[in-house]
């Protein structure tokens, strides 16, 4: 995730330099889902980063807690593309079980196959002849300067998002205007008696 916070960092950077008013006016919901969501992938990262019950189970829970923080934000500019994003590394993962990596491309990014630790990480693998949908899992190398990644096309949509919500301010969609209707039912006879009026007025 360290291209998203990268992207997330130069959209505040942007939205500073262009006022920092839309960022001031910042509003989503249920921020705090996204918190619980982020402290039980720590806790489960560091104190039980050996059980695989239990990092299956608090991405689950993660993974719900995330979904209803999209589902309360759903009209906010980006969140369809982080929910985007996160569809697909989801649909890679349950065909897989695992996020899988290509080494090839971490190479290309300028990672040895021994940086990626894959045998010690239970949710990503080494991609091979028997991944589905290798193209959705980590294959686009990025060659960060100081820390190169290997990321999904999912990650680039989350990224993509983040960016926007930043820049935008979270601007949320509007619909569009309702046709003019009479505003109750004592005035549709008027109505209509004066669209008779003036059609008769003609013969």
């Amino acid at each position: 995730m360290v291209l998203v916070l990268v992207v997330a960092v130069l959209a505040v950077a942007v939205a500073v330099a262009a006022g920092g008013d839309r960022l001031a006016g910042l509003r989503v919901r249920a921020v705090r889902l996204l918190v619980v969501a982020a402290v039980l992938q720590l806790v489960s990262g560091t104190v039980a980063s050996g059980s695989v019950a239990v990092r299956v189970l608090t991405l689950i829970l993660s993974t719900l807690l995330v979904a209803l923080f999209l589902w309360g934000n759903w009209q906010v500019a980006g969140v369809p593309l982080i929910a985007a994003g996160l569809l697909l590394n989801g649909v890679v993962v349950v065909l897989n079980f695992a996020m899988p990596v290509s080494v090839q491309a971490a190479e290309r990014a300028g990672l040895h196959s021994a940086d990626l630790r894959l045998g010690d990480d239970p949710f990503h693998e080494r991609a091979g002849s028997h991944t589905l949908l290798p193209d959705l899992g980590d294959s686009i190398p990025v060659a960060l300067p100081m820390q190169p990644q290997v990321v999904s096309p999912g990650d680039v949509l989350i990224a993509a998002g983040v960016a926007l919500l930043f820049v935008t301010g979270g601007a949320r969609r509007r619909p569009g205007p309702l046709p003019l209707q009479p505003q109750n039912r004592a005035e549709r006879p008027m109505v209509l008696e004066r669209e008779s009026t003036t059609r008769g007025s003609y013969s």
